[in-house]
């Protein structure tokens, strides 16, 4: 009867394994998806409120809410303030804070501390368009992280029951 218990006990400890496993694929793909709104909604800012993009930075972030919306806050405050931070090192100093609480990959990481390199147009149109492609760098990060996911959430479950099975059978 022990014996059977803790079988049953693998068994669940390793499904549940995979159900973790399958929760941050779940939790990855909603932070690209935050993202994604986050720099949708900057987008709109610079683009029809013609805020400066420190500014842009402090409405979104003030609408977002979490880490995130802090950190935007955060770096359109130090791009504004009398100290004469760049744009680009408050944005680094922030940003990689923030990266330190999240499920990003390196690439998706890289692409978010390239921002500073998408802006600094003094021409508004260019700006926008500038804006307008790292969105789609961001959507597509979080496309190809959903194609992923859809695959691999079957077989990380199957392989993670079938294995405490075959761990159970193994020790009974």
């Amino acid at each position: 009867m022990m014996k059977l218990a803790g079988a049953l006990l693998l068994v669940l400890g390793c499904a549940g394994f995979g159900w973790c496993t399958c929760r941050d694929m779940d939790k990855h793909i909603g932070q690209l998806h935050l993202l994604a709104r986050a720099f949708s909604m900057l987008e709109s800012e610079v683009g029809y409120s013609r805020s400066t993009l420190p500014e842009g930075l402090i409405r979104v972030g003030n609408r977002l809410k979490g880490r995130l919306g802090e950190c935007f806050v955060n770096v359109g405050k130090k791009a504004q303030g009398p100290e004469g931070i760049t744009f680009a090192a408050a944005w680094e100093d922030e940003i990689t804070g923030f990266l330190k609480e999240t499920c990003l990959d390196k690439k998706e990481e890289e692409l978010l501390l390239s921002f500073p390199g998408f802006t600094g147009f003094a021409d508004g149109q260019m700006q926008l368009l500038s804006l307008e492609q790292f969105g789609k760098e961001i959507r597509r990060a979080e496309e190809k992280a959903r194609k992923e996911t859809e695959s691999r959430r079957k077989a990380v479950l199957s392989v993670s029951m079938a294995g405490g099975l075959l761990i159970a059978i193994l020790l009974i």
